[in-house]
């Protein structure tokens, strides 16, 4: 994985994983949140408008986040995750050494 600095100068470790939250979509416009922001590593121009256009026919209501989600796959050959993003859903849960 390579390291870079990022526009805050700051070091980040990109994996080989595109990093997309579909799944929290529906969630974040019911509470308002507005404006979204796609950021791109080093996604070609090709990829950077499929993945334009998927997210504005979401965002328009023209597919819904479950099909977003499978558009983003197909676009990432080497996969997508939600990395900072993913809450287990055991996080609460103290376990009993």
């Amino acid at each position: 994985h390579p390291v870079m600095a990022d526009v805050g100068c700051r070091n980040t470790v990109f994996g080989a994983q595109a990093q997309e939250a579909s799944r929290h979509l529906d969630a974040w416009r019911a509470a308002g949140v507005a404006p979204f922001r796609l950021e791109f590593v080093h996604e070609s121009g090709e990829q950077l408008t499929r993945v334009a256009r998927a997210f504005r026919d979401a965002l328009d209501g023209r597919t819904s986040s479950a099909e977003l989600a499978r558009q983003l796959q197909r676009v990432a050959p080497q996969g997508v995750t939600e990395g900072s993003l993913f809450v287990p859903a055991d996080h609460m849960v103290i376990p009993l050494v």
